[in-house]
């Protein structure tokens, strides 16, 4: 694995701030709490390497993350180890933190687990999916086809992460919500690593279209399957098309 031992990529500096005050405002709407410093530097932190605006071996220089921040060390330092317990930084000893490489065995491990998680979230969707729910899930699939019509395929990127939020909101089981959340966190960092194009929009499409005419058949263990089909196949692309460091 190498790293970029120049630290944080300028823009990156530059635009931060802007970036933290749409991603994390000092009121969370859900609560109407302040939300804390450390709380604040480990979404802001988090987001930029999910979108990979910090890419895998990025040295996150602690100086330079409070500067941009405006915040203190301590809070800084909590947040990289915060972010490292979810396998996102890690500490190279006398040399500091990093972000994390993405390997071969990273995405296999990773889709492998989604694989298992969605395939029962789809399953528990079907049973219990009220008639409201299922046409959330239609008009959302309709919406991915509009997309794929008009060849806009970052719009059909969008209604497939929705179509997917939608049948894991409708499973039936926080706990289950609560791993998928987690392991979805590094699914969205391998995404956004590869920009998708026409042939795998047509592919998306396909599969999407199959696990919504298994679900409204109210065919529980043919939806499972199909979404399991569907996140192996993602998997075969991802891993066929990320281009891993040595």
């Amino acid at each position: 694995m190498s790293y970029i031992i120049y630290g944080i990529p300028k823009e990156y500096k530059m635009n931060l701030i802007e970036r933290v005050r749409t991603l994390c405002p000092l009121i969370n709407p859900n609560t109407s709490r302040s939300i804390t410093k450390k709380q604040l530097a480990y979404n802001a932190i988090k987001e930029e390497i999910l979108n990979n605006n910090l890419p895998s071996g990025t040295f996150l220089v602690e100086r330079e993350l409070c500067k941009a921040l405006d915040i203190s060390r301590t809070p800084i330092r909590e947040a990289l180890h915060q972010l490292a317990s979810e396998g996102l930084v890690e500490f190279i000893p006398n040399r500091g933190a990093f972000v994390t490489g993405l390997t071969y065995e990273d995405i296999i491990e990773t889709y492998d687990v989604r694989e298992v998680l969605e395939g029962l979230a789809t399953k528990m969707f079907t049973i219990h999916a009220t008639e409201p729910e299922l046409d959330e899930l239609e008009n959302i699939y309709n919406q991915m086809e509009k997309a794929l019509e008009n060849g806009n395929v970052e719009e059909l990127v969008k209604y497939d992460v929705k179509f997917h939020r939608c049948i894991i909101k409708g499973c039936r089981n926080d706990k289950l919500k609560t791993l998928i959340k987690n392991i979805n966190d590094h699914v969205e960092r391998i995404t956004n690593t590869i920009k998708k194009d026409q042939a795998r929009a047509i592919t998306t499409a396909t599969h999407h279209k199959n696990i919504v005419n298994a679900i409204i058949q109210k065919d529980p263990e043919l939806a499972e399957r199909k979404m399991r089909e569907h996140i192996v196949d993602s998997k075969n692309y991802h891993t066929k098309r990320y281009n891993f460091t040595k």
